[in-house]
């Protein structure tokens, strides 16, 4: 039996390792839309560059010309260049930074953006495949550690590039023996980087590993603190997080180890300092050089190391951060590719029809789920499908959102077969309530609309008046403004699921899919929503996925499933009487045939 793929894509795609040739192609697509920011930076960096070239210079005019020839009419215009040096170079650096934060968060905005946009548009099986804190990670820690090259990526490219050449030809001006000895200083710079190169890379990679894995135990652990605590498994939840963190610990200790060899250039360029005064402090003392012009090639040879250090230093961030961007880039090219082209966008549903013509299902890498299913709901009815669990009810509503593809057959709406309508053009028409729907972090408005912003006020009251919802929410201090915490803990179940079905009605769709909306509330909330449900049902062709055959008993027809293939269709009566599966599923449930007239 085939795979099933899902819905929105087609064949997975390889993902080599980027080269770093490629890696570089790639962040620079996300740093081009910031081009003005990053030329303003630029500027800023060269100016600065060329202050840190004129600072020694100014040193050695203020010892050889002021004070050894005692030039004062030359005192005053030293002391004001060397002001203005100061003032250019607070501004300088002001305005540098600046426009280097706003293009480089400008880079940042767009990489998270894909990287969101990516795991809204993967297959619900690659997002269920990954840990949510890897997910997180590259949103949070992994961006974070790009934008810091993003913010030295002009300074280590344009300011190095700049004062390193300047600086040589300054030394060799100076005397040609101090050109050689900052030359040949060089080799063994770039020796060290290359040293570090690997090592960092590595190492750097181990530690974002880490932090995905701790991101993943912590949102386990805050999101189960009910459930550690009622089994009294603090200990344990304690351990899991302290094993992890532990492990980013020595991860990041291991990093740092190979980020501190960094400093070690420092002892070369004091040596090499030495070696300036043996070279010029005899020609001081014989009076051939100019005790300003020493201390200035003092000045330069010590700056020249600066870029060099920098250099090494750099390139270990740069490791460290290019890891963070091979694992994001590894990301975005992860999963399958984009939908084929003949997918069209063309509107349906607007009937409300569906068919599922001998569909088959399996999911990757395991048996059938479904198995040459086949039933109709006509525009306005209510389809129940009922069955034992496992039996492949749900996957049932899977396969309508296109979150996964039939192995085989097909889903028709309104004789359309969906496999080749765009998957956000069929889930715009159908309005879906999850047994265990989640709510986010905001004001109940925000929770109904997600963002629908184009239905009025007078659309989005009436929703929720349909959804029994609208009095409960009148009676809280801020009415729709209420804001609910995280997840909605701040209502009821059965406010949830109101607030739910007003969220799915909201867009008035022709097709409703509920996925058994009651199963877990109380007798007066399964009551509200029940008459919640009933409201938004009518008119509405509705695909009820029932655990609780309570709520399916007045349905137009009822499907049972079994191993994944339809047992017996009809109405509640004939069921229970023809059907042994589904009057064992009656009884279990105390459901007589006579309650469908009570």
């Amino acid at each position: 039996m085939s795979t099933a793929l899902p819905a929105d894509q087609v064949a997975p795609r390889a993902t080599p390792e980027l080269s770093d040739r490629a890696l570089v192609r790639r962040l620079w697509a996300y740093m081009r839309p910031s081009g003005w920011d990053y030329s303003v930076a630029i500027g800023a960096t060269l100016g600065n560059s060329v202050i840190w070239i004129v600072r020694p210079w100014l040193l050695h005019l203020i010892i050889d010309d002021v004070f050894g020839q005692g030039n004062r009419d030359l005192l005053v215009p030293v002391l004001i260049a060397i002001g203005a040096v100061g003032i250019v170079t607070a501004i300088d650096a002001t305005v540098g930074h600046w426009f280097h934060e706003r293009a480089a968060q400008g880079a940042m905005l767009r990489l998270r953006s894909d990287v969101l946009r990516h795991a809204q548009r993967m297959p619900l099986s690659e997002v269920r495949a990954r840990r949510t804190g890897d997910i997180a990670a590259h949103l949070s820690s992994d961006a974070t550690v790009i934008a810091g090259v993003f913010l030295d990526f002009v300074s280590l490219v344009f300011a190095q590039a700049f004062r390193l050449p300047a600086y040589l030809a300054i030394l060799f001006a100076i005397d040609w023996r101090l050109g050689v000895i900052a030359l040949s200083s060089l080799p063994l710079h770039a020796l060290m980087a290359t040293k570090l190169r690997g090592t960092t890379r590595a190492a750097s990679g181990r530690v974002q590993d880490a932090v995905g894995r701790l991101s993943a135990v912590l949102t386990d652990m805050a999101g189960g603190v009910r459930d550690i605590k009622a089994a009294n498994r603090q200990t344990w939840a304690g351990e899991r997080v302290g094993t992890e963190a532990d492990g980013l610990w020595r991860a990041q200790v291991h990093l740092s180890l190979f980020n501190s060899l960094r400093w070690a250039p420092n002892v070369l360029y004091w040596l090499i300092y030495i070696a300036i005064w043996a070279v010029l402090a005899g020609a001081v003392v014989d009076g051939a050089v100019q005790l300003g012009m020493l201390v200035a090639a003092g000045q330069y040879m010590l700056q020249l190391g600066a870029p060099v250090g920098n250099a090494v230093s750099d390139y270990s961030r740069m490791q460290v951060a290019a890891g963070a961007a091979r694992r994001v880039f590894a990301f975005l090219d992860s999963g399958p590719g984009p939908a084929p082209p003949a997918t069209t966008t063309q509107p349906v549903g607007e009937r409300g029809e569906i068919r599922f013509d001998s569909v088959s299902f399996a999911y990757p890498d395991s048996d059938a789920v479904l198995r040459d299913v086949s039933f109709r709901a006509n525009p306005g009815e209510t389809v129940a499908v009922v069955g034992p669990s496992g039996a492949g009810k749900t996957t049932l509503t899977s396969l309508v959102l296109r979150f996964y593809e039939p192995t085989s057959g097909r889903i028709r709406i309104d004789g359309t077969d969906i496999a080749g309508v765009d998957a956000s053009v069929v889930r715009e028409r159908l309005g879906v309530v999850f047994q265990d729907p989640v709510l986010f972090d905001g004001s109940i408005e925000q929770n109904i609309r997600l963002g629908r912003d184009d239905f009025g006020s007078d659309r989005m009251v009436e929703a929720a008046t349909i959804a029994n919802a609208h009095d409960f929410i009148s009676d809280t201090e801020d009415g729709y403004d209420t804001h609910i915490g995280e997840r909605g803990l701040r209502l009821s179940g059965g406010q949830i699921q109101r607030v739910a079905i007003a969220r799915a009605i909201l867009g008035d769709p022709r097709i409703l899919i509920l996925d058994e909306a009651t199963s877990s509330l109380d007798a007066e909330s399964e009551r509200l929503v029940q008459e919640a449900l009933a409201r938004a049902a009518a008119g509405r062709t509705t695909l009820v996925i029932a655990h609780r055959l309570a709520t399916v008993r007045r349905a137009d027809s009822i499907v049972v499933l079994d191993e994944g293939r339809v047992l017996d269709t009809g109405r509640h009566d004939e069921l229970y009487e023809r059907c042994d599966l589904y009057r064992r599923l009656c009884d279990l449930q105390f459901l007589q045939p006579d309650a469908a007239q009570e």
